[in-house]
């Protein structure tokens, strides 16, 4: 049996796009191309690796064996790149550094700054994700770093502390929470109109956890929470560091909640084990703190 890097991509390309349209355009090759190196894969592993019956091609179950090998193969050649790579020059060839966005983007991005000045060769990828979406794109996207606030679903993952993120629960001046004289109880902050983000997720384990407020409206990123904030549309937790001028001119207000106003993230930044992290990585892990 023969089954080359070829035959092996065309198979991962299909299998994650879905069509052979759409792995055709990824790899660059024409959709004859893209069908022959299928049609050799079988003809080679004398399996039918495909279940051609509906209007899209669909893995059969040794499709979904055959193809969890050709990804350790691919995986394998991804390896000795890397390692090619850094021997001839000292850099990696890529980073792809995924994070939450409720973390400061400056640190990641003086990081990568520098490497950008100092010429690395390396080529970066830095994309932002809210709350589960960070360990989606950290698996789909097969990224080298990964900075979460929330435990990751993976086990196995190397951590590293970073610094922790205070966040507090607030309103606008004008809002009436803010202007309460009393503590507020959980009947209280259900009577308005809760902000979040992304749909927030349970694993937070925030103070306001299961409150069924008056309506809850959820923002694309922090940003856009903190003017929805500042409009006196509703209440909602807010990164000390996004709303730091906001807090000192007490145009937003920290509202006293008996369950507690502050709460304490501790993000955590992530890489596979056993994975070796090249001169970049190594570079923005330090960075990081």
């Amino acid at each position: 049996m023969h089954v080359t890097l070829e035959h092996a991509r065309a198979f991962d390309a299909l299998a994650r796009t879905g069509t052979l349209q759409a792995a055709a355009r990824e790899l660059h090759k024409s959709h004859t191309s893209v069908l022959h190196a299928l049609g050799a894969l079988e003809e080679q592993t004398e399996l039918n690796l495909l279940d051609r019956r509906g209007y899209r091609l669909k893995l059969t179950g040794a499709g979904q064996r055959v193809l969890e090998h050709c990804r350790r193969l691919l995986a394998s050649e991804r390896a000795l790149v890397l390692a090619c790579t850094e021997m001839r020059t000292g850099w990696e060839p890529s980073l792809r550094v995924v994070f939450d966005g409720i973390v400061s983007s400056a640190p990641i991005l003086e990081a990568v700054g520098a490497l950008v000045k100092e010429g690395a060769a390396t080529r970066i990828s830095v994309s932002g994700e809210f709350l589960g979406g960070v360990e989606a794109a950290f698996e789909r996207d097969e990224a080298d770093l990964m900075i979460t606030v929330l435990p990751p679903r993976r086990e196995g993952l190397v951590g590293k502390r970073l610094p922790p993120i205070r966040a507090f629960l607030v309103a606008h001046r004008s809002h009436a929470l803010a202007r309460s004289r009393g503590a507020l109880d959980r009947t209280a902050l259900a009577a308005h109109v809760l902000l979040d983000v992304r749909g927030g997720d349970p694993r937070l384990e925030l103070p306001t956890q299961g409150i069924e407020p008056r309506g809850v409206i959820s923002l694309a990123d922090f940003e856009a929470k903190k003017r929805a904030l500042v409009a006196g549309i509703g209440f909602g937790w807010i990164p000390e560091h996004v709303a730091e001028r906001e807090l000192a001119k007490k145009e937003l207000r920290v509202l006293r909640f008996e369950g507690g106003s502050e709460h304490v993230f501790h993000p955590r930044l992530y890489h596979r084990p056993g994975a070796r992290l090249g001169r970049a990585a190594k570079r923005v892990v330090d960075a990081l703190g």
